[in-house]
This record gives structure tokens, C-alpha cells and sequence, in this order.
């Protein structure tokens, strides 16, 4: 038993004799994930024969253990490696401090002197305001009665001018050499703060242990994901005239709050989610019944009863079709459902797209854990684009430029804002959307100033309503007026609507259409208007509504 216990002895010495101080590799590579990045930090050490211990230390503290992968450039062995966190100790204080320090409390005397010398000043002033308030009184003793000649009121008056002038002025100094004194003492606060040793933040550390049959340099690289980092695209969108291309720059806003600074690295901007859920879903059954009434909830827990309920559709028209789109009350499903106050189940979906793109950045990067935007050019590409006016002047009195791209998932765009030029002038923001159910990708680049539209009921409309026994029967007329202040002519898309009858009691009929076409299911009235160059074109629609003269109609939009 004292043998092996010599020897089990022997080998914690060796093994604590080879381990070697930690060292702090350097983040070479990174790869920024819409949330989250992955970190690649190498550095070059020196390992014995045998078995021995390499400590990489310095590391985010917002580190994902389970991602952690170690590749050894050598013919080492790696046997584990092991993430921690650690919080640091003391260490040396820095020689400036204890100056700094006796310097904010010779400045803290200072803040005590000002703020005595203001109460002087202030008692001062309130004790001459007194003594001044009590000059020319009368009292009911007539021995008492003070009189002023007009000499004795300027010489008074004078010395209270006098006196007030100073004190406000010392009171005006005081105020100044205190609001530099307090600059001076955040300043030095701050010096203190950053040479005083880290004591309170953590740190990252992976201690792995080495076998190699021989001393040897060795590359080790660590790779590992941390979640305190993003990014999201921006985009440029820019357009020298309708015959020509469209330009599109996409850029990328990188945050890192990682703590730690990387400096010249390999960037990689990806659109993958490895921090994500990798569960399958499961398929559920989904049953249909009659919605329960209210009272039944008003008896029962809304949430337990939410949980019995595995089925929600909601059918959303679609231009002549429909989109199915069901949701599941499984725990299994990652979008969420929520109950409202009548236990009606409401689902959100997000579309993340069905593809994972990544971004190689050419130059090397300095994204600083400042809490900083980090805007960095990734790619510039000219998109074949055809070009149309489109205006709903029910909703907005303006005339929109739209470039529509066709084959537009070659390009690989996100959900993000755009920054808009039309012939190198700035026209404002719009929001790109790619997640649509579309051939054709529609780009807003603003609005044209030179195309004025207006929507108005014309004034020789007066027929609106007529009574016919138990119907009533209104009439309604609009006039949409174009014009086009541009050198040559243009063909604008028109939108309009009138609405659509839910009830066999209510009849809407479309009396005029103006040369439109007509979707009846919708409502949808448009317009192709070619208008030439300064003139103005107009179209004109009519419909009515038949409803019981006793019954009041509402619109609902839905």
C-alpha cells in the first residue's frame, strides 16, 4: 500500500511539473450567426513527453460548453478538455492608483468648501433682502416711524446693488470651478476604475490535458460557440434610371457583447441558427368540433381548457386561392399558441426560410465588444429589375416606384430595412421582405414627387340616395385624377375597391367600372393609366349598396 501510494504520489507531482501556465490564444477566424457566432482561437505552445496540461484561459465567459471542439496540429493526443468559468483574483494595483485616489479625496474636500461657501453666500443675500424689507416700515408708535431723505434711499439702494452683484457674482464662480472640479473628479474616477484588477468579471477557461511521446510545438485551435453576438442585414438599393439595373448592396450589422475584442479576423456571416431547437416536430391529430360558448369558460380555467384543444386553422384568401395554414397545441411545436379572454386560440408563424447561406467577408475585420454597430460591407450586385408606377390613392395619395425582381432567391436576401437612392439622390427607407409566396419580389423605391394623384367624389354627383318602399339604395361615385409633371409619359397601376356583401340583404352592385378590371371576390378595381408628359388623366367608378330601410350598414375590414 506505501508503494502504490509513492507512486500515485510521484505521478501528481510529474503531472503538475509538465502542466503548463495558461496561456491566451488569439481569435483567429469568426463566424456570426443571426444569433450567436462561433470563435476559433489558436495559439502555439510548447508540451513535454508524456502527459501534461495546456490551459487556454481569457475566453468569453458567454461560452457554449456543448460546442466545444479542440483540433491539435502535432502528433499529440488530446485526452479531455474541460470549459469553466473563472472569476479573476487580485492582483498588482497599478502605481498610479493610490495617487488617483489621495487626488479624489483632495478634491472631495474641495466639493465641501464650495458647498460651504455657497450657504455664506446664500445667508448673505437672504439677511440683506431681510434688513431691506424692514427699511420705511410703520409702526403704531409714532417714536418709531423711520424716515429716509432722498439722499439716504440712492446711498442704501446703491450699497444693495452693490452687495447682490457680488454675492450672485462669487455664486457664479462657485457654480463654474464646481462643474470643473466635478469633470476633474469623473475623469479620474474612471482612470481608477480601469487600472484597478478585474475582480468582480468572469472569465472563460478550457483546461485540456495532453499525451505526446515527444516534446513538440504544437497548434492548438479551440472552437466554440458564444451567444452574446448577432448580426442583421441591411441593404442599399440604388437606381440610376428605369432602364437601367437595379444596384444592391448588402451589408451586415454586427454586434459583439461577447467581451472580448476581435481584432483582424477572418469574418463569416452565416444565416444558420446552431443555438436553436434541433428537436423533430411530431404530427399531431387534429380533430374538428363546435367552439365552445363563453359561459363554458367563465366556469373553467381558460388555460387548462387550452390544452385539450389541438387544432387551429385560419384560411387566408389569397388573390383567387387559399392558404392553409394549421397550428398544433403540442408541446412539440415551436411556434407559440396563446388563449385571448374567450378561449379563442390565436398562433404566430415565423418564416425563417427554407435555406442557409454564408457570407465570406475578403478583409480582416476589427469588431470591437464596445456595444458599437459594426457596419461592414458584404456583397454589391447588379439585379435586373422591371419598373412600374403603383398608387392606392384610398390609402395614400401618392405615386410609389416599384422594381419588381423576378428568380429573386438567387440573391439571397433577409428580412431588412433598405436604404433607397433614385439617380444619387436619398428618397428615404423601405422594408425588403423575401419571405413571400411569389415568383415576383416587389421593391418600393419611394415615392415620385413628379406624379401627383388625387381621389375625390366629383361635384356633379348628387344622386346618393333613394328610397323604394322598404330598401334603401345609396349611390357612390369617385374620380381619380393623375398628373404626370414628368418630361416623358408614364404608365401608373391603380389600385381601388368597393366593398363585397357578407349578407343576402345587402346588395353591392358596381354601376361603372371606368375601363378597370374587376375582382369580384375581392372588391378590386385596377387601373393600367397611361399619362402623357404634363397632362393629366382621370377615371371614374360607381357602385351602390341595396340594403332593409330599417337595418344600418358598417364597413369591416378584415
Amino acid at each position: 500500500m506505501r508503494t502504490i501510494g509513492s507512486t500515485f504520489l510521484f505521478f501528481l507531482l510529474s503531472f503538475h511539473l509538465f502542466a503548463n501556465p495558461g496561456v491566451t490564444p488569439v481569435i483567429s477566424e469568426v463566424t456570426v450567426y443571426r444569433s450567436g457566432a462561433k470563435l476559433s482561437s489558436v495559439a502555439t505552445v510548447k508540451i513535454p513527453a508524456g502527459k501534461s496540461e495546456v490551459i487556454f484561459e481569457n475566453l468569453s465567459p458567454y461560452f457554449n460548453a456543448n460546442s466545444l471542439q479542440v483540433k491539435i496540429k502535432g502528433t499529440a493526443t488530446l485526452l479531455s478538455a474541460v470549459f469553466s468559468l473563472k472569476t479573476p483574483g487580485a492582483g498588482p494595483e497599478h502605481p498610479r492608483a493610490p495617487v488617483l485616489r489621495d487626488s479624489l479625496l483632495l478634491l472631495g474636500d474641495e466639493f465641501t468648501r464650495i458647498r460651504d461657501e455657497r450657504e455664506v453666500l446664500n445667508g448673505e443675500k437672504a439677511l440683506i433682502d431681510s434688513k431691506m424689507g424692514q427699511i420705511g416700515l410703520t409702526t403704531t408708535d409714532p417714536n418709531t416711524r423711520t424716515t429716509l431723505t432722498v439722499a439716504e434711499l440712492r446711498e442704501l439702494t446703491a450699497f444693495y446693488r452693490q452687495q447682490l452683484m457680488g454675492i450672485k457674482d462669487r455664486l457664479l464662480q462657485i457654480a463654474i470651478r464646481e462643474r470643473k472640479i466635478n469633470e476633474t473628479y469623473k475623469n479620474m474616477q474612471a482612470d481608477l476604475q480601469r487600472l484597478q484588477p478585474n475582480t468582480v468579471n468572469q472569465t472563460g477557461e478550457v483546461v485540456m490535458k495532453i499525451d505526446a511521446a515527444s516534446a513538440q510545438s504544437v497548434e492548438i485551435t479551440c472552437t466554440y460557440l458564444v451567444t452574446q453576438a448577432g448580426w442583421t442585414p441591411l441593404y442599399d438599393l440604388r437606381s440610376e434610371g428605369l432602364d437601367k439595373p437595379l444596384q444592391l448592396v448588402y451589408k451586415a450589422n454586427v454586434s459583439n457583447m461577447s467581451g472580448f475584442d476581435w481584432k483582424g479576423v477572418i469574418l463569416h456571416l452565416s444565416t444558420a441558427s446552431p443555438l436553436s431547437n434541433n428537436d423533430r416536430p411530431i404530427l399531431n391529430p387534429v380533430f374538428v368540433d363546435f367552439r365552445p360558448v363563453v359561459a363554458y369558460y367563465q366556469k373553467q380555467d381558460i388555460n387548462a381548457q387550452a390544452t385539450n384543444i389541438y387544432q387551429m386553422e385560419q384560411v387566408q384568401q389569397i388573390d383567387g386561392g387559399a392558404v392553409n395554414i394549421r397550428g398544433s397545441r403540442s408541446a412539440e411545436l415551436a411556434n407559440p399558441i396563446a388563449a385571448d379572454d374567450l378561449g379563442v386560440l390565436n398562433a404566430m408563424f415565423e418564416n425563417t426560410g427554407d435555406f442557409n447561406v454564408t457570407f465570406d467577408v475578403t478583409k480582416p475585420q476589427d469588431i470591437l465588444a464596445d456595444g458599437k454597430e459594426n457596419i461592414i460591407q458584404v456583397d454589391e450586385k447588379d439585379m435586373p429589375a422591371a419598373y412600374e408606377y403603383h398608387s392606392v390613392p384610398k390609402l395614400e395619395p401618392t405615386v410609389f416606384l416599384l422594381a419588381k425582381l423576378a428568380d429573386y432567391g438567387k440573391y439571397n436576401l433577409l428580412p431588412g430595412m433598405a436604404n433607397l437612392f433614385f439617380q444619387d439622390t436619398y428618397i428615404g427607407q423601405a422594408y425588403i421582405n423575401p419571405q413571400v409566396a411569389a415568383d415576383t419580389l416587389l421593391l418600393s423605391l419611394g415615392r415620385d414627387e413628379q406624379i401627383t394623384i388625387k381621389r375625390v367624389q366629383p361635384q356633379d354627383f348628387t344622386e346618393r340616395k333613394k328610397i323604394f318602399g322598404s330598401t334603401i339604395k345609396e349611390t357612390y361615385t369617385y374620380e381619380i385624377a393623375i398628373k404626370n409633371n414628368k418630361s416623358t409619359p408614364v404608365t401608373v397601376d391603380v389600385l381601388d375597391q368597393i366593398p363585397v356583401s357578407k349578407q343576402k340583404e345587402i346588395v353591392v352592385e358596381l354601376e361603372e367600372t371606368g375601363g378597370a378590371k374587376y375582382n369580384a371576390d375581392f372588391g378590386k378595381l385596377e387601373w393600367q393609366v397611361v399619362v402623357p408628359a404634363g397632362q393629366t388623366k382621370k377615371v371614374r367608378f360607381t357602385y351602390s349598396i341595396k340594403r332593409p330601410k330599417d337595418k344600418a350598414v358598417g364597413m369591416v375590414r378584415q
